[in-house]
């Protein structure tokens, strides 16, 4: 019987379908789980040797070695102290922070002992999640739902403090790929050092407090110190005169680059600039309008006139109201529609030639400009005076001249 005609799910055993099989040598049908993997009993006592020297008994030590020894049963435990004397020992890691139950405080753990618990070897966490599946009891939680809601070890990579603000990055002990992961909060002082261990589910963080060693949860942008109570002395709605009077602590408003220089964000200066153009200019209209659309600082804490003059010098935003010119009433335009305009047809009436009519004369006189008082001798001789003019033309005769 030919292969090409048949579909992996097949369980002829002879066509490609054959090597879906799960460890009974039967092939899984589609829509169901192939089963686990039967290991042999060397398989599974090799697997629980390997486990029980590398001291793998609980999920945490899965992936941390313990630093300690109980001092009362000898049995291994994760040991953390502070510099005031303070000494937890822990059976586990990570939420919920197990505290080993046998603990004699006025004794010293035994053994080698660290500051801080460290991860192991990536090569180590393989050898043991490869013996972790062969025995009968899993250690780590099954399936897709267990996993999603348990609390994963992560291992502090990177951490930068400024301004009041811890920034967080964390690597994944439980994934192949050590997936990454960021968080930031604000507190006081630094809470992590590179190496320190977190525990993770979701966007949630755990980890212990280094002075305290009391349990601290977390998730992203929270607030672990009271900013009202160090800003008390300042009023809010005084606006300030330079940009250096921000405080360190209101650097938090505008977020944090390196150095500790405040940043505004492109979308919030495109925002000023828009204001601006709509004649919305001056910390106390920006920090109106910016609260009435919803906007909030970076701490997520409403715009004040005095943030509002920070964030505005900042980013470099012209506060000048822009020119507007005068808007034209109806009345100016009407008055503006009845100007009479010449015809573009209307022709110019031609200047007088040399030839005088009457009219013209009487025009040509009505023109010239008449003295006020002048003799009756002066007025006939002007009249000669056209006659003469005009008999030379012959256009105009004179009796005296027949004569």
């Amino acid at each position: 019987m030919t292969g090409h005609n048949h579909y992996p799910w097949c369980t002829c055993g002879w066509c490609v379908g054959g090597g879906n099989r799960n460890g009974d040598g039967v092939s899984a049908a589609p829509g169901i789980k192939p089963l686990r993997p039967v290991y042999s009993e060397y398989e599974k006592h090799q697997a629980t040797q390997t486990l029980k020297g590398y001291g793998a008994t609980s999920y945490s030590r899965c992936f941390v070695n313990p630093n300690a020894s109980c001092p009362v049963c000898g049995q291994p435990v994760y040991f953390y102290s502070n510099e005031y004397g303070s000494r937890v020992f822990f059976n586990e890691l990570g939420k919920p922070w197990e505290k080993h139950g046998c603990t004699d405080t006025g004794r010293p753990a035994s053994g080698s002992m660290r500051a801080r618990p460290s991860s192991r070897p990536v090569a180590e966490i393989k050898d043991i999640l490869g013996a972790e599946e062969k025995i009968e009891q899993r250690i780590l939680p099954v399936g897709r739902q267990a996993r999603k809601n348990s609390w994963k070890l992560a291992v502090v990579v990177e951490v930068h403090f400024t301004d009041f603000r811890m920034e967080v990055q964390v690597e994944d002990l439980s994934s192949q790929n050590h997936q990454k992961y960021r968080f930031s909060i604000y507190c006081d002082q630094p809470l992590l050092t590179e190496g320190d261990l977190v525990s993770r589910r979701g966007e949630t963080f755990s980890f212990l407090h280094p002075l305290s060693l009391e349990d601290i949860e977390v998730t992203n942008g929270d607030r672990l110190m009271d900013f009202e109570a160090l800003e008390k002395d300042i009023d809010p709605s005084v606006i300030p005169d330079e940009v250096l009077e921000l405080l360190p602590s209101e650097r938090r408003h505008f977020g944090s680059e390196s150095g500790g220089t405040a940043k505004v964000s492109g979308t919030l200066r495109s925002v000023l600039e828009d204001f601006a153009k709509k004649g919305i200019v001056g910390p106390k209209l920006v920090s109106h309008y910016l609260n009435a659309t919803g906007r909030v600082t970076a701490d997520g804490s409403p715009w004040t006139p005095r943030l509002a003059f920070f964030l505005i010098t900042l980013s470099g935003v012209s506060q000048e109201k822009p020119v507007r010119q005068k808007k034209r009433t109806a009345a100016n335009k009407q008055k503006k529609a009845r100007k009479p305009q010449p015809h573009p047809r209307a022709k110019k009436r031609p200047r007088s030639s040399g030839t005088l009519s009457g009219n013209s004369v009487s025009q040509s006189a009505n023109k010239t400009r008449k003295p006020r008082s002048e003799p009756a001798h002066r007025l006939s001789t002007d009249v000669d005076e056209w006659a003469r003019m005009l008999s030379r033309l012959g256009r105009v005769s004179r009796k005296d001249d027949d004569g």
